[in-house]
């Protein structure tokens, strides 16, 4: 790393394992593996961790590798690098490490080895199965501070950031906790609770009705178009399947748009407009097939790909659906199951054609309640937004925060560290 070149002045640099031990995990006999919680939690790789502290899903009664509590966990297989804190003693399998701080700050450490790990990862990428070994943290130089308070110092001014975040990120997660309950509430107190849109255990509300699609529909359901696109303009702007998410188009993440090049008439054939609903059409993840968003804000003459479905609802007399209404219909599991029922599989993909959308029977409620509902879920959905882009904001604070104090680009004052201590 640049900083191990010329640290600056109170700081070293170090080998690795002069200031940390690294226990490699071994999985133990398959038959000590138990999830009745006998013995200690077993973490066998990433995929146990979480924000912040990991998650046993399973136990064992004769670990033969343990991290202690206050160890920094790091992944050592596929993918490298990814790091969380044991909360409490732990039996680790193969796919962990766990660094021990030895003479130098634990939380620290923990907080570095995010910084530290890219070279780790670096590696990693250059070996047989993307892994990394005792032998490669033995290699790692690191620059930190000589004296431990700074160290404490800098570890304090990082965990403010992580408790903001997981703040945040918690937050976030109960709102969208109330988006899940205020739709089904909705939905199963009027259709009951193992019901299908078409099998009703229950007699429908007042004014409710169960529609075919294609009775709701102005016209056919319509395929987009993909021809060959490029990830750079000049060109006429689409987008990839990616983009359908949520119940929205979300055409404002960059990444998601693609260039081609078609014709004035095809461009406005199937130019999408403000309000349209997409259907995914096609997908191998049987979470996603069938999945309904509505296109807000989109560059002018964009087009709609090949794998997704342009539907368009009736405006006039009863009964109808608002668009809006009918997106939060059919991502949900009233909705969703019947689409799972009818897709079919081609080469590992499900898929859907029209007559599959047009024989979907959807709850259509009175128009108060579809737009008292859409009203509900809109402003979840803007408070979801909201935290969105506050943890956005932390995270690049964060990685701005960890360039500068982990490099000794900006130095902590005397004061925090003795705040610190």
């Amino acid at each position: 790393m640049p900083e191990c070149k010329a640290p600056p002045e109170g700081w070293s640099v170090e080998r690795f394992t002069d200031i940390a031990s690294v226990i490699a995990g071994q999985s133990p006999p398959s038959e000590t593996y138990n999830e009745k919680g006998d013995g200690l939690p077993f973490l066998q790789g990433n995929g146990d961790f979480s924000f912040k502290n990991p998650v046993a899903c399973s136990w064992c009664s004769a670990p033969v590798k343990t991290a202690h509590e206050g160890d920094t966990l790091i992944s050592v297989r596929a993918p490298v690098g990814e790091v969380n804190r044991a909360d409490r003693e732990y039996a680790i399998g193969r796919g962990l490490a766990a660094v021990r701080a030895v003479g130098s700050d634990p939380d620290f450490l923990y907080h570095a080895l995010q910084r530290w790990r890219w070279c780790l990862q670096r590696v990693a990428q250059g070996t047989t199965f993307d892994a990394v070994t005792a032998r490669h943290f033995g290699q790692l130089r690191v620059a930190l501070p000589r004296e431990v308070p700074e160290q404490t110092a800098i570890a304090r001014i990082l965990d403010a950031v992580d408790t903001a975040l997981e703040r945040t990120r918690a937050a976030g997660e109960r709102a969208r906790e109330v988006r899940r309950a205020a739709l089904h509430r909705f939905f199963y107190e009027a259709l009951g609770e193992t019901a299908y849109a078409d099998r009703p255990r229950r007699k429908l509300p007042p004014g409710w009705s169960l529609v075919a699609t294609d009775l709701l529909l102005a016209e056919e359901p319509k395929n987009g178009m993909s021809p060959e696109a490029f990830s750079q303009p000049p060109g006429t702007p689409t987008f990839s399947i990616a983009a359908i998410r949520d119940g929205r188009v979300d055409l404002n993440n960059k990444d998601n748009l693609k260039y081609t090049r078609v014709s004035e008439t095809v461009a406005r054939r199937f130019c999408v407009q403000r309000g349209d609903v997409l259907i995914v059409r096609g997908n191998a993840n049987p979470d996603l097939v069938g999945k309904a968003g509505m296109v807000s804000v989109f560059p002018g003459g964009c087009i709609y790909p090949d794998i997704a479905k342009r539907v368009v609802f009736r405006t006039d007399p009863e009964p109808k659906v608002s668009p809006e209404f009918a997106v939060l219909a059919w991502n949900h599991a009233i909705v969703h199951n019947q689409v799972l029922r009818r897709a079919k599989t081609s080469n590992g993909t499900l898929k859907i054609n029209n007559r599959d959308v047009k024989q979907i029977v959807m709850p259509v409620p009175p128009e108060k309640e579809q737009a008292q509902l859409v009203k509900i879920i809109a402003g979840v959905d803007a408070q979801i937004d909201a935290l969105t882009a506050v943890r956005v904001a932390q995270e690049q604070l964060k990685r701005a925060l960890m360039r500068d104090l982990l490099t000794g680009r900006v130095r902590v004052t005397n004061e925090i560290k003795v705040a610190a201590s």
